[in-house]
């Protein structure tokens, strides 16, 4: 079989699928942003990959891929070129709980078609689509409205290194000097931009009230930080790529934390390997990112920022240099109810202060809860998913594609 696999970035599951895959039978080629970046990463050191690594944004590495010739291509997010393979497996990206805007899921449906020659709301003999379990299965089924044949439960393939990492602490320290990695409980800091900035609300009457994004998350994030090293831990705050913020709100973010001690910074596209930051992260603060739910996996608290009411949610997309709210939004912006997680939920950022307080002080408190969550989404977190979804490539890869 060979598999090309067209990922936005070589994290999470895809850098599983791609290492699983690379010490096996199959040929494979892999395309992401930022190989170069990788390949200075601790992954790197520890787990290699022997087959070909392209940037996507290499002038040679669509006419490179078209020649690879794969039987599937598999993506995470953003579709694949058309003519890099006949069959196309989708991957997701992440299981959280945003809905995926309509518009998205119409792109969806006519990139698939325009790829494999058949609508995904029909039965499709060359398109597979990876689930998590049950309930997202359900939810590609009714919401996006795939046929039911095509989405198979295969579970979440990160989870292979999430039990077992391939590196511990002690070796991954050096990639993090301001960090004590070991000695203190490092509180991992990760906050997705989908949503525009890290809370929605603006409090008026209270200290965190303003009506400028970047400086009322700079002045929570400032706050937060100091909390927790004054609690005796140390903080690891991971942002997006460079690009997916506007200049002026990225300086207000990285000058918030400029002077604390123990706190250590890194950006996605720089530092693409974030299975180090949760082999090292004690607890986990998000405001609904998806890569939570793979912290879940260590058992340690999370806390959830999760928006008061459905009124103040808004989704943005980054259009010419800016952030811009998104209008295409679904009926309901939730796939799965925020306040249904595995940690510990704010909605304000007093309410977050304690919760993170109590995460650093009981590092058991979300360890029922996250396990419970996952056995309820995500199928046989057994170390054997790279192996099922293989299988199910392999699947895909003989039948018909004429």
């Amino acid at each position: 079989m060979r598999v090309l696999l067209w990922a936005t970035t070589l994290q999470a599951d895809a850098l599983a699928l791609a290492l699983a895959l690379d010490a096996g039978a199959d040929d494979v080629m892999v395309v992401c942003t930022g190989p170069e970046a990788l390949a200075r990463e601790p992954i790197a050191r520890v787990r290699p990959l022997s087959c070909p690594v392209l940037a996507r944004d290499d002038a040679d590495t669509l006419a490179r891929a078209r020649a690879f010739a794969a039987d599937v291509v598999v993506f995470d997010n953003h579709l694949p070129p058309i003519g890099v393979a006949p069959r196309v497996c989708s991957m997701w990206h992440g299981l959280g709980w945003k809905a995926r805007p309509s518009s998205d899921l119409e792109l969806f449906h006519a990139g698939i078609a325009e790829r494999t020659g058949i609508d995904p709301r029909r039965p499709n003999p060359r398109f597979l689509a990876q689930c998590y379990g049950e309930p997202d299965r359900r939810w590609r089924i009714e919401s996006w409205g795939l046929d039911a044949a095509a989405c198979r439960v295969i579970g979440m393939p990160f989870s292979d290194l999430l039990l077992a990492p391939p590196y511990d602490r002690q070796l991954l320290a050096p990639w993090y000097p301001e960090l004590e990695v070991g000695a203190r409980p490092t509180v991992l800091l990760s906050f997705t931009w989908h949503y525009g900035r890290i809370f929605p609300g603006t409090w008026p009457g209270t200290r965190w009230f303003s009506r400028d994004p970047g400086t009322a998350d700079a002045t929570f994030l400032r706050a937060l930080a100091s909390a927790i090293v004054d609690d005796g831990a140390q903080v690891l705050l991971c942002l997006h790529d460079r690009h997916r913020y506007e200049p002026a709100y990225l300086a207000a973010l990285r000058e918030a934390v400029v002077g604390l001690p123990r706190v250590h910074v890194k950006h996605k596209d720089e530092r693409p390997d974030n299975l180090a930051d949760l082999v090292i992260a004690d607890a986990m603060v998000t405001n609904l990112s998806s890569f939570v739910t793979y912290f879940y996996a260590s058992g340690r608290p999370s806390v959830h920022i999760v928006p008061e009411t459905d009124a103040d949610v808004r989704f943005v997309q980054f259009k010419r240099g800016r952030l811009r709210e998104r209008r295409d939004a679904t009926t309901t912006p939730w796939m799965t109810d925020p306040r249904d997680n595995g940690g510990l939920t704010a909605s304000t950022p007093d309410q977050t202060l304690a919760a993170v307080a109590r995460a650093i002080r009981e590092p058991d408190c979300c360890r029922e809860r996250a396990a419970t969550w996952l056995a309820a989404r995500v199928h046989g977190m057994d170390g054997h998913t790279c192996a099922r979804m293989t299988e199910a490539l392999r699947e895909l890869a003989t039948r018909e594609a004429a």
